[in-house]
């Protein structure tokens, strides 16, 4: 076989229609031979399935990558429809410009929306095999959080979406997406069957390693054999509120349309059959308040972990409601240490007056369900500075490059804040806490603004049935009930209760 011609394009946002507008300047941007360069980095700054495409084809053989474009916006509101069009255009002009070409891996989180479409993502796919020709294999590695179009299903011979929650798969799906190209290009014909499921569970139901999302999958995974290639169990991302909204199952064979069809309906059956498996209970944020106390009066109990999920950093939350700080002050809990609260004027603040300086700080939160939108804390003490950058050390992201801006550790007296002047740091890395003096086996209650992905990382230091997911207002609460849907093609389980569904494949 020739040397395969590759083209690799990336667009990567997950949209929470309560957030604020992501506009371009948010999106970190790579073009060209960049690309390549930091996909084979130590230190990169792409996902990690792009990583690990980049080795599989690498280990294969010779091949020639087309660097195409990379962006990358993380988790936020909807995108600058206006940005995201001219970035699909540019796509288009790309490709065409590099034709022919054997193939294009396509890196997307799959749950973007921009401010004036609910299926940028499906956009995307459509216009790349339309540049490069419908007998070019397109293959995708997705967030197993994605909002499923048709479109998408259409127009890209094989989508490939992470397995695990917390995500520490990436790296292994690009891999496998490496291995079906390969294998496309080899002669193998996929076949495709998919259906949605009218179910949008609440995200704190869709870890992998237990529950009834983990049951799913690993039934799926099971039955991979020689016939059939690939089964994607996605979750979809409730918050987007998108008419693609819903658990999807996507089987795909090696040319055995049957085959397919028959997984497929079996997964959507029992998936619908354990709906209601997907209904959470959450922990009373004067609950979770009252074990902070305690946990900072009797050490001689585990610490424990508060997982903040009205405030999910990594579904699009902003990363500064106030409800579950302020609650712990006036309770006067001791030994907290608050992983993340993003105020970039507390930062410049505490930047001027130094280390050591005492003051009044003020906390500027989300007005989320809130009049006022400030907490105030008096004779907080600047313990340290920071410029933000650093290496996650351990965990499914290992090497990965942070810029999190210039940061402030605050003492507010028993209760300790990583103070951030940009949003997106979805946990602060063990070692970057005990590089600022803190050590973590000093901590009795940490609180972390997201929903699972700590696990990954901080399993080392706290027990699970220590990990207790709040209850707390907010853009991201998992409480379906509390927002307002316009788009969910309903009815959707559980925000409708009482209906009965069959399926049948799409």
């Amino acid at each position: 076989m020739k040397q395969p011609k590759i083209a690799i394009v990336g667009m990567f946002l997950e949209s929470n229609r309560y957030a604020a507008v992501v506009s371009k300047e948010k999106f970190h941007k790579t073009y060209g031979d960049n690309i390549i360069e930091d996909a084979r980095s130590p230190s990169p700054k792409l996902l990690k399935e792009g990583q690990g495409f980049f080795e599989q084809m690498d280990a294969a053989g010779a091949w020639q990558p087309v660097p195409i474009s990379m962006i990358i916006g993380g988790a936020g509101g909807p995108a600058d429809d206006t940005f995201i069009r001219e970035e699909i255009d540019k796509v288009r002009l790309a490709l065409t410009s590099q034709l022919p070409l054997d193939g294009v891996y396509i890196l997307n989180h799959g749950a973007m929306t921009t401010t004036e479409q609910g299926d940028p993502d499906g956009l995307l796919y459509e216009t790349v095999k339309d540049a490069v020709g419908a007998s070019i294999p397109i293959v995708t590695t997705i967030d197993l959080h994605a909002n499923i179009s048709q479109r998408m299903v259409d127009n890209a011979n094989v989508i490939v979406a992470y397995r695990t929650d917390p995500h520490i798969d990436q790296f292994e799906c690009g891999k496998e997406a490496a291995d079906i190209l390969l294998e496309i290009l080899a002669g193998m014909q996929p076949v495709v069957r998919n259906i949605r499921v009218p179910i949008v569970p609440p995200n704190v139901s869709l870890l992998t390693d237990n529950g009834p999302y983990g049951d799913l999958i690993d039934y799926g995974q099971s039955k991979i054999d020689q016939e059939i290639l690939n089964v994607s169990i996605v979750a979809g991302f409730a918050y987007g509120d998108t008419a693609d909204n819903g658990l999807h199952i996507i089987v795909t064979s090696r040319n055995n349309a049957e085959a397919a069809q028959a997984l497929c309906l079996q997964l959507a059956e029992m998936a619908w059959a354990m709906k209601e498996r997907f209904l959470w209970d959450l922990v009373p944020i004067e609950q979770a308040v009252a074990s902070a106390v305690a946990s900072g009066i009797d050490h001689s109990t585990q610490p424990i972990l508060l997982a903040d999920l009205g405030d999910n950093i990594g579904a699009g939350g902003p990363g500064n409601t106030l409800w579950l700080i302020e609650s712990l002050h006036q309770a006067g809990a001791q030994g907290v240490f608050i992983g993340s609260f993003f105020d970039p004027t507390l930062v410049a603040l505490a930047s001027d007056i130094g280390i050591g300086a005492n003051f009044t700080a003020v906390f500027h939160g989300d007005t989320w369900e809130r009049s006022d939108a400030t907490f105030v804390a008096e004779n907080a003490v600047v313990k340290y500075l920071h410029p933000g950058k650093f290496n996650i050390t351990s965990g499914p992201l290992k090497g990965m490059l942070v810029n999190a801006g210039p940061m402030c550790l605050l003492d507010l007296g028993g209760i300790v804040v990583l103070v951030t002047s940009r949003r997106p740091i979805v946990w602060p890395d063990p070692a970057l806490i005990e590089s600022m003096g803190i050590g973590i086996s000093s901590i009795r209650t940490l609180v972390l603004k997201c929903r699972s992905n700590y696990r990954a990382v901080f399993n080392a230091y706290f027990d699970t049935d220590r990990m207790i997911e709040v209850d707390t207002p907010g853009r991201t609460s998992p409480v379906l009930s509390r927002h307002d849907w316009t788009c969910i093609p309903r009815p959707s389980y559980p925000i409708d209760l009482e209906f009965d569904w069959q399926p049948s494949t799409g």
